[in-house]
């Protein structure tokens, strides 16, 4: 072992896929993701991983940093991490890795820029440079060939939008392909680990797969793959109790009584699009495959967060709201050194990523991380790192107050704009057995998931429940001082 030159690092992500539709988790009798399953099968299933920001930007930023997002106040998806804070791309960058990010950059400022040779960044901005990206050359090339047989996007965009759907005469359509960039990616994927990559130094490839993400639409034979009859449909109704976020939503996104038969063919078509990337990420396993790099890479699969899918009655996701449906997501690690058909039901969360990754690299963080590193957890010496996972979300007063979105009048800004409090500022506690949301306006949830798996009655007030809730609000708040910011970073404390 000592001799083998160091692994490559391959992350598989898909955008906003729920926990309970990878069907290795054995929680959807219904979902079919038989590439992602054969991952699990050759690898750690982590079952009961979760994210801590229930979107896209901070939950990515949290996955490679190690820290959870309000540490280093990220809460957008504007905010992009600057050049000079470590992450596990920027160290594999300087042990000489050749790295790949395809797809969406959720979380590098200035990294498609600093790539391009010419232009270089304009005078004082810096940014990654790393070797390959979805706009370079070649695979650039693969990307626009990918446009060009794309749809009207304006067009499918309005006949899939889930809130137009739901408030007007439209409907899906299953003949538009909205997501065809999910196939050049994939594409540009298979390209670089056959003829791309030099194999000169190792490999660091982030592939960012856009779908399940909305819009709800697939081409066949994905859109016609699920019966929305035949399916376990999700719960529709609001929770017993329900915070202000969820009834806000439901008022000014999909309406309080939504049409029931949309909702269930919602479900079925996220579903589609499920096993679509399932596809996809079957062919980037058949390269990694045939290329022989299976044995000296470690190969991690997983999702930043989850979707509603139809759940409550609503779809997309909520800053504030942390139902597992948005929360609990797949995480499965894989090659070289890891043991294979092993799954963990300890909790873990995206910020034990980056130090379980660079260990099984050979390195170490070399800045202040909050997540724990899981291999003594993946190679039998613990049952679990951890008692509870925590998330938080929103924003605080004054930018509540400062909110505008101009040229959007999506579901989501539109309860955004008529409702800033639904936005306030949230943490969330989750244990085995219990979750506490604590929300900076009240209006706090507390659940009992042995007995309420779809978290559908708040009993928050229950005085049945007054020492759970004290002894999460103990762990929350032990949470939040253990948490609470280290930037700027001070060399000289002066004592």
């Amino acid at each position: 072992m000592k001799n083998l030159p160091p692994p490559n690092l391959i992350i598989l992500c898909a955008d906003e896929m729920r926990g309970d539709c990878l069907a290795a988790n054995g929680l959807n009798p219904d979902i079919r993701t038989p590439n992602m399953d054969a991952v699990a099968a050759r690898g750690v299933n982590l079952s009961r991983h979760f994210t801590c920001f229930p979107k896209c930007v901070p939950a990515r930023i949290s996955m490679t940093t190690g820290r959870y997002a309000h540490t280093d106040g990220y809460r957008t998806i504007w905010q992009h991490m600057p050049v000079d804070q470590p992450n596990v791309l920027k160290t594999l960058l300087a042990h000489h890795y050749e790295a790949a990010v395809l797809g969406l950059n959720h979380a590098w400022e200035n990294m498609h820029e600093a790539s391009h040779t010419p232009p270089e960044l304009k005078p004082g901005q810096r940014g990654l440079r790393i070797d390959h990206h979805s706009w370079t050359a070649p695979l650039k090339a693969i990307y626009e060939r990918y446009k060009v047989q794309a749809p009207d996007l304006a067009v499918a965009g309005e006949l899939v939008d889930l809130d137009r759907a739901l408030t007007s005469d439209t409907h899906y359509r299953g003949d538009l392909d909205v997501h065809w960039d999910s196939e050049a990616i994939t594409q540009q994927a298979v390209e670089l680990l056959t003829t791309v990559w030099s194999r000169s130094r190792p490999l660091y490839m982030q592939v960012n797969l856009g779908p399940p993400h909305p819009p709800y639409a697939a081409p066949e034979p994905w859109y016609s793959m699920y019966d929305p009859e035949k399916i376990e449909v999700f719960p529709h109704d609001l929770p017993v109790n329900a915070p202000l976020s969820l009834r806000k939503q439901r008022e000014f996104r999909t309406g309080m009584n939504p049409d029931g038969h949309l909702l269930k063919k919602m479900q079925a078509v996220y579903y589609g699009m499920i096993s679509r990337v399932d596809a996809q990420i079957g062919r980037i396993l058949q390269a990694i495959e045939q290329q022989k790099l299976w044995d000296n890479s470690i190969i991690l699969l997983l999702s930043d967060h989850g979707d509603f899918a139809g759940q409550y009655g609503l779809g997309e996701k909520w800053d504030t709201t942390f139902a597992d449906a948005l929360t609990h997501v797949p995480c499965v690690l894989a090659g070289r050194g890891l043991p294979a058909g092993k799954t963990i039901s300890g909790l873990t969360d995206h910020t034990d990523l980056a130090p379980t990754l660079l260990g099984l690299l050979g390195l170490e963080p070399d800045w202040p991380v909050h997540g724990h590193d899981l291999r003594p957890l993946l190679d039998g010496r613990l049952e679990r790192v951890r008692d509870a996972v925590f998330a938080d979300g929103g924003h605080e007063a004054e930018m509540r107050r400062r909110f505008s979105f101009p040229g959007s009048d999506s579901g989501k800004q539109r309860t955004y704009r008529n409702c800033p409090e639904s936005m306030a500022r949230a943490k969330m506690v989750r244990t085995d057995r219990y979750k506490l949301v604590m929300r900076e306006t009240g209006d706090h949830e507390l659940y009992d998931l042995q007995t309420d798996r779809w978290e559908l009655n708040n009993r928050y007030h229950d005085a049945k429940l007054t020492d759970v809730r004290t002894q999460l609000l103990e762990q929350l708040a032990h949470w939040c001082l253990v948490t609470d910011t280290d930037r700027p970073h001070q060399n000289l404390v002066g004592a």
